[in-house]
């Protein structure tokens, strides 16, 4: 039997010069596409793009759009990298983002912020980590100087003071500090910074801390202002000002700086809310007799509170003048949903929560769908989260 003949194996044609030509490749996408690309990549992967071929070597330089967003995994980009990354790009920066900046980049934000500042830098986000042995830092006085910020976040730092050349935020839409410090008299600079802000909508001061034992009064005031987060130990002098379009307002407050404080004053600048929660100690213990219904109801007139559908009322003893204060607004707010009461039960001045209970049961309710909700504070923290999703139900 004869062998069959060797299989001969098959060679490859050459490729086609014309149609290798005639291929789709990145670069014959349009540039506003080729822009947009780049624009939704994370800043590092957009950086990298510079590796693909000579074409893209600078490309992303001059990508607008691109958001600068590091967070504690940021270990791969040291600081030395987010100098030169920002000194690179040519473009306005949209968004700046710094979650757990360490340490060893604490002093760095000092050059980082002037050249944000430069670029006109519209959205800030600066959360220092936190560490006992470390002093908190202080942010560079340029900060003053972003003028195109929309959104300001700041977190675990001193704020400088202001300096005479300081014009506010005049596009400025959020402003959020969290344990935030502030120099002495840092409440006059903390009130202009919101009042020199005319499109502020929302506002968060959290755990804010101002230095000094006396402290003068200022002024919450903001045309467009919506949402109210205010959450310290004490007030620092603060007042509520004119704000006609806020919607919803948390206000958490330990201690008040002053005895004789206007609470009707206070609760009449939040007439206007559709959702509030709040914690204030209305009255000295001592004194916590000497407020009653009546007193309320002949300073206030029917048409308070129009729009208010919840209240939350939090870590209260259930003092007489707290039981008032409920009491009235179940009495005025005609449109009201749910009132929700969270007793603190580890205060030793605290009232039966059953003598509570069927006084809450007696009281008049301006709204036919108003139901009372008796919660401890252990209920409260665990849900904190569903309330918030059933209040933007509502």
């Amino acid at each position: 039997m004869e062998a069959s003949p060797p299989r001969r194996k098959q060679r490859l044609s050459s490729p086609d010069p014309a149609a290798e030509a005639a291929a789709p490749s990145l670069d014959s996408l349009p540039p506003e596409i080729l822009e947009k690309i780049i624009s939704c990549l994370h800043v590092r992967d957009a950086v990298r793009t510079c590796s693909l071929s000579r074409a893209w070597r600078r490309r992303w330089e001059s990508t607008p759009g691109i958001r600068f967003f590091w967070d504690s995994s940021a270990a791969a980009a040291p600081p030395a990298a987010i100098d030169a990354v920002l000194a690179r790009y040519a473009c306005p920066v949209r968004d700046f983002c710094y979650w757990e900046i360490p340490e060893e980049a604490f002093a760095r934000t000092d050059e980082w912020i002037p050249a944000l500042a430069g670029k006109g830098v519209q959205s800030l986000t600066l959360r220092f980590r936190e560490y006992l042995r470390v002093d908190i830092h202080t942010l560079h006085l340029a900060v003053f100087s972003c003028r195109e910020l929309t959104h300001l976040t700041l977190h675990g730092c001193f704020v400088p003071t202001a300096p005479p050349s300081f014009a506010g935020f005049p596009k400025l839409t959020w402003l959020s500090l969290t344990m935030v410090g502030f120099h002495e008299h840092g409440e006059r600079d903390l009130e202009a910074m919101i009042h020199m802000s005319p499109l502020l909508e929302t506002l968060e001061l959290k755990d804010i801390q101002i230095l000094g034992d006396e402290f003068d009064e200022w002024v919450i005031q903001a045309p467009n202002l919506r949402h109210l987060s205010f959450e310290a130990d004490e007030d620092y002098g603060l007042q509520i000002g004119e704000l006609p379009s806020l919607d919803k307002a948390y206000v958490t407050i330990q201690e008040y700086s002053s005895v004789d404080r206007d609470f009707v004053k206070f609760l009449t600048r939040l007439a206007q809310v559709r959702v509030l929660e709040f914690r204030i100690p209305i009255v000295d213990s001592q004194l916590n007799d000497e407020v009653d219904l009546e007193f309320f109801s002949a300073q206030c007139t029917n048409s308070l509170f129009p729009k208010l559908k919840t209240v939350t009322v939090t870590d209260t003893p259930l003092w007489s003048n707290e039981m008032y204060f409920i009491e009235f607004i179940l009495s005025k707010a005609r449109l009201l949903c749910a009132l929700f009461v969270y007793k603190d039960d580890d205060s030793d001045y605290s009232n039966p929560s059953e003598e509570a209970v069927i006084q809450l049961a007696k009281f008049r309710r301006a709204s036919p769908k108003a139901r009372v909700f008796f919660r401890t504070m252990d209920e409260y923290w665990r849900h904190e989260i569903v309330l918030s999703k059933m209040v933007d139900l509502l």
